[in-house]
């Protein structure tokens, strides 16, 4: 396995699943409606940064400067369902040196095993019977199929850069963009629960990562689709 000198958050793998602590001056917003919440929020200092849609919750993402905190709100229902912690790295959208973390942390390290399929091309033989020698005559020709196949891929996150590194069937004949077998992730988003982004393989084909952090359980969509069970190392 690989190292990296990293100085990204981890969120500790022995905390409640649901979300990081709730930090004490936003507390009291936890269920309160989205748009009253923000103006809340903006009260308290916090500067809004980005947001994110995965599956029925969206994640806002608000950095404090003052407190030289980033935290995740998490909205379902049009309330404010969590509030939590999350690495700084997480509200670093313009890259600004301010919003980066001062002081090494730890890596988010993942080595993943599962199975998928993939487009493939398939022989096939018959017969077809030919009006003008009034006999049947053999036939050979190529379809388009999916191919099962059992695979592995790694992924690093560092200092908010993350990158992939699939393996066998998952890298396509035709690829471009990796370096060393490693591919960046575009899209990152780490929050408690989830990890999503995205891998150019070629020009056609992006795969997209979503990773359960509660269930360890990645899927990668896209021509090929992969599902593996992930250990954090």
């Amino acid at each position: 396995m690989r190292c990296l000198p990293v100085i990204a958050v981890l969120l500790a793998a022995s905390a409640t699943p649901a979300i990081a602590q709730t930090p004490p001056d936003v507390a009291d917003l936890v269920g309160a409606r989205a748009a009253g919440g923000e103006t809340q929020l903006e009260a308290r200092g916090y500067r809004f940064v980005t947001t994110n849609v995965v599956r029925d919750t969206k994640w806002s993402f608000w950095w404090s400067e003052r407190q030289r905190q980033c935290i995740s709100v998490a909205t379902a229902e049009g309330r404010y369902s969590a509030i939590g912690t999350v690495p700084a790295a997480n509200c670093n959208a313009g890259g600004s040196a301010a919003m980066r973390p001062t002081q090494p942390h730890d890596r988010i390290s993942l080595v993943c095993i599962g199975a998928g399929s993939g487009p493939a091309a398939q022989s096939t033989s018959g017969y077809r019977y030919n009006r003008k020698s009034r006999k049947f005559e053999p036939e050979f020709g190529t379809t388009m199929g999916r191919e099962a196949f059992s695979s592995d891929l790694e992924i690093e996150i560092a200092d908010g850069v993350g990158r992939v590194h699939p393996s066998g069937k998952l890298v396509s004949p035709i690829h471009s963009g990796g370096s060393d077998g490693w591919w960046p992730i575009a899209d990152l988003l780490v929050t408690p629960d989830r990890i999503t982004g995205s891998y150019r393989m070629n020009g056609l084909n992006k795969p997209r990562i979503d990773y359960d952090r509660r269930t360890r359980i990645v899927h990668v969509r896209a021509a090929t689709e992969f599902t593996g069970r992930c250990e954090e190392q």
